[in-house]
């Protein structure tokens, strides 16, 4: 009894270390700025962040973005990105 009574919780640990990667989520777009998610967990480097914030951007007005400002979310949700679009230079 005491066997199976260790045996869910060390299997139900090792489900719940099996997590698979969340993309970046767009969150908010409006053609001059675009709002992006990292979600908590995720580690997406600058560049990454950068790259998925040009191509929303560029399906507007063809241009390009720039990182202004980051905040942390509510409950460990994960951090907020803020992009502005802005024309090419």
């Amino acid at each position: 009894m005491t066997r199976r009574f260790w045996a869910f919780p060390a299997v139900m640990f090792v489900a719940a270390c099996a997590v698979e990667p969340q993309e970046p989520i767009v969150s908010a777009y409006n053609g001059d700025s675009v709002n992006i998610i990292q979600p908590l967990f995720a580690s997406f480097s600058d560049a990454e962040l950068l790259a998925k914030a040009n191509s929303i951007c560029q399906r507007g007005h063809k241009k390009r973005a720039e990182r202004v400002s980051m905040r942390g979310l509510p409950d460990y949700q994960g951090t907020e990105y803020l992009f502005l679009c802005l024309g090419k230079a």
